[in-house]
């Protein structure tokens, strides 16, 4: 077999599985191939890299009652560094296994802006992070309810977002605990339990509702 493919396979089975989990639980543009590729490779190379200093720390705990140091390499490297084809299964299975924490760790670092955080600190960047200024604004933790206006059907929705996404050509949301006024004189004209909204982008006009226009109905938040 080709040593490319090998070195592939080990690599991509664990990067691909935290790929794909990252790409679930992140806000983030949408990946083409090329990007998912390139994500699971990275993945793949992280993955056996903790693997490797989780077997470090192994053989440094074993030292301590043998007073014997002995530093193991995973097998993996042999399939890089020489024609080596064997890989043992369990490190293929320890990888993927890692891979579920990995994709948690590097989402939440993602989600929570860590990096950026820490590069508009150091001024570096004034970059907010990697997905469109829509699904930032409404995943900031600040947002909850909303005025969400139409004027070209005259109507203004107030509620609470509950999910959102966006692509090249439309954009949706959808509320919760909903009530639908009149754009121009916002006269109340009716509620719903949930409404789903979808428009061509820049069409929508969203608004979030300040806090001291919010109050307590039957036990429940609610806008006044």
């Amino acid at each position: 077999m080709n040593k490319l493919v090998v070195i592939l396979i080990v690599i991509l089975i664990p990067g691909i599985v935290s790929a794909v989990i990252s790409d679930k639980i992140t806000v983030h543009s949408k990946w083409d191939s090329f990007k998912y590729g390139l994500y699971s490779v990275v993945f793949g190379i992280t993955i056996y890299s903790f693997l490797q200093i989780i077997l470090y720390s192994s053989n440094i705990i074993s030292a301590c009652f043998s007073n014997n140091m002995i530093w193991n390499n995973l097998q993996m490297w042999n399939v890089i560094t020489s024609e080596a084809y064997d890989v043992p299964a369990s490190e293929v299975i320890f990888a993927t296994i890692l891979s579920v924490p990995i994709a948690f760790l590097f989402s939440w670092l993602i989600n929570f802006k860590l990096f950026n955080k820490v590069a508009k600190y150091l001024r570096i960047t004034n970059k907010y992070g990697d997905e469109n200024l829509f699904s930032y604004y409404l995943n900031a933790k600040e947002i909850d309810w909303l005025y969400v206006r139409d004027p070209s059907n005259n109507l203004t929705y107030q509620g609470r977002i509950m999910t959102y996404s966006e692509n090249t050509d439309i954009q949706e949301i959808v509320l919760s605990e909903v009530t639908v006024y009149r754009y121009e004189d916002s006269a109340e004209l009716y509620s719903l339990p949930t409404i789903y909204l979808t428009k061509k982008l820049g069409e929508f006009i969203i608004e979030a509702i300040p806090s001291e226009n919010l109050g307590i109905y039957n036990g429940k938040e609610t806008a006044n």
